[in-house]
């Protein structure tokens, strides 16, 4: 009977060194997500963490192998967010796709999203947040042109995530950079995820009613993150506030008139009605001081234009214009080129109308000398032209 006691106050002990050690050990084979319930990858389903038991056997019995662990891994990046939303639970299911690897499905509580966009952590960030406003406040996430540009807000103003695609929102998200064609938009390295298999069409801007707005998405989002990084501690708070709970965001409407004058107005209608939702006192004040940082006016003023449109050296005269453009940060250079206008330093491709452009000094390159009816018709204080057909060894735009 002793030697009973004794073999029992031993296993005992042993079971209880075992549940400690089970309790203790981090768990690596569930989510640790504040938002994701589980994540399905091909045949294998990973549970929340909070839905395991820590004595559960299921990691010996059945183990995931490490790459799709890893995958799993790349999806646990919201945690920032359980500051704004505190008693969100674990309610968005995630399918990653290996099949289709650029594919995005969100729908009301679940994402089908491609291996491929795994990849690239902002746009991981991007299809997370989107599929949790979703979720949590459908009603005001309808649209997804209200969702995405709430998202990139979110992007900004909780997670500081400042740099996309190599391009900074602070210096390279200008309204002269944006392109509100929604093909010039399909170009643009702020596109989101969600206009992958729209913008592989012949003819993008036929998929949505709002096409001709999607290229001032970026610029709506920053000029709402402009103001609340700008706002008092009081008015952010109320912000967020109204985030959190869900306040009714008013629909942002489409922009009918695609001229520049029209573009202007819509930019500061819909930004007033956004600020107004969020509780944002003087909104006047807080959209003129945005409008002056991102350049919103009409028409577009630049430095520099320059048309390359004549001369077979244009592709080393661009590369020329973007290294001194790099250097001469603060100028706005619009280059005009055969395969389109490259707005620099940013590099990004934009289309304006030559009406909606204005430049303080206007240059033509030229190997033989067009006809005035084929050149760039700019209005501008300066005009100068230059003969180039063979290699550029000068710099003599300055």
């Amino acid at each position: 009977m002793e030697l009973t006691l004794h073999g029992l106050t031993i296993f005992s002990f042993v079971l209880m060194c075992w549940v400690v050690h089970r309790t203790l050990l981090p768990r690596a084979q569930c989510v640790n997500s504040s938002f994701v319930s589980f994540v399905q990858i091909g045949s294998t389903r990973i549970d929340n963490c909070l839905y395991e038991s820590r004595l559960s056997l299921n990691s010996w019995l059945h183990p995931v192998p490490a790459e799709t662990m890893r995958l799993v891994r790349r999806l646990e990046v919201l945690e920032p967010l359980t500051a704004l939303f505190p008693e969100t639970r674990p309610r968005v299911a995630v399918e990653v796709r290996q099949d289709e690897l650029r594919m995005f499905e969100i729908g009301r509580g679940f994402i089908r999203l491609g291996q491929e966009w795994l990849k690239e952590p902002l746009q991981t960030q991007r299809a997370l947040i989107m599929g949790l406003l979703k979720r949590d406040q459908p009603q005001n996430y309808s649209e997804p042109f209200q969702l995405e540009v709430m998202t990139d807000f979110l992007l900004m103003s909780v997670l500081s995530e400042y740099n996309w695609q190599d391009h900074s929102v602070r210096d390279d998200i200008k309204f002269s950079t944006s392109a509100p064609a929604f093909v010039n938009y399909c170009k643009s390295p702020f596109r989101s995820l969600a206009h992958y298999e729209s913008c592989a069409l012949e003819r993008p801007d036929s998929v949505d009613l709002q096409a001709n707005v999607w290229g001032l998405r970026p610029l709506l989002a920053v000029a709402l993150w402009r103001v609340f990084d700008q706002a008092t501690v009081a008015e952010k708070f109320k912000a967020m506030q109204a985030i959190r709970f869900g306040h009714p965001l008013p629909p942002i409407a489409a922009l009918h008139e695609s001229s520049l004058a029209k573009t202007v107005t819509w930019m500061h209608d819909t930004l007033d009605e956004q600020l107004r939702a969020l509780h944002f006192q003087s909104t006047e004040d807080a959209i003129r001081r945005a409008f002056k940082e991102l350049e919103i006016e009409a028409p577009t003023h630049w430095e520099l234009t320059v048309d390359l449109t004549n001369t077979p050296a244009w592709k080393e005269i661009l590369k020329q214009f973007t290294t001194w453009s790099r250097i001469r940060h603060g100028e706005r250079t619009l280059v005009f080129t055969p395969e389109g206008a490259v707005a620099l330093p940013s590099g990004l491709p934009v289309a304006w109308e030559t009406s909606e452009i204005q430049s303080q000094k206007h240059i033509l390159i030229a190997c033989e000398w067009p006809k005035p009816e084929e050149t760039i018709l700019i209005t501008a204080r300066h005009f100068f032209a230059r003969q180039s057909c063979a290699k550029v060894d000068e710099v003599f735009w300055n």
